[in-house]
């Protein structure tokens, strides 16, 4: 499994300030891209000072990744995966779907910075993968306590290439913002979703 991003750094003394600064970026993003603020805002909008920022994150890009290490924590786990009872297999990876959906657009402006990111470091996604990796095999074990049972490496497969197919759609709306769906269309999400369930042809 690869190695993941420590949420906070060995030297953070105060957890509580960090905790600020993550919850203060997080409402900046609402409504600005992380291009568009500054290490000052962060701290403003925590009401802690610059210096205190850098104590603790060293800088704007460690800081995103310290974000993102937040948001996909959020995403795996018991607790983060109860909306994922269901009585077939398709019910439960529809609920999947529309989970995957509504993180990502209501966190678009993170989520475009991490993209960016990822683009011109090869090497990213890797810190990361670990988080994947959980998400996948908590969606799994959600459908193997439906009565289809046990997926065949066959479905598992299919599983992943559906999932490839809905992430990269909804990352190149992000970048790229082509046609003919936008993000936040309403037929965006039914559309993609179809196309999902197609791929991944769970049989009930």
């Amino acid at each position: 499994m690869a190695e993941t991003v420590e949420r906070f750094p060995q030297q953070n003394r105060s957890r509580v300030t960090a905790e600020r600064f993550i919850a203060a970026a997080f409402k900046l993003l609402e409504k600005q891209t992380f291009a568009e603020l500054s290490v000052g805002d962060f701290a403003r909008a925590a009401k802690r000072s610059v210096g205190s920022f850098y104590q603790r994150f060293g800088s704007k890009e460690e800081f995103l990744k310290i974000l993102i290490v937040d948001f996909l924590e959020t995403g795996v786990g018991d607790e983060a995966t109860s909306y994922l009872e269901g009585k077939t297999a398709k019910e439960v990876y529809s609920k999947f779907l529309q989970n995957t959906y509504d993180r990502i657009l209501n966190h678009r402006n993170l989520w475009h910075a991490v993209l960016e990111m990822s683009a011109s470091d090869p090497a990213f996604w890797g810190e990361f993968g670990s988080y994947r990796e959980q998400r996948l095999q908590d969606l799994i074990d959600a459908i193997e306590k439906t009565p289809h049972g046990k997926l065949s490496q066959a479905e598992r497969t299919r599983l992943a290439v559906a999932g490839q197919v809905f992430n990269s759609v909804m990352n190149n709306q992000i970048i790229n913002s082509p046609g003919p769906l936008a993000l936040d269309d309403d037929q965006f999400f039914p559309t993609m979703a179809k196309i999902a369930l197609d791929v991944a042809a769970l049989e009930d």
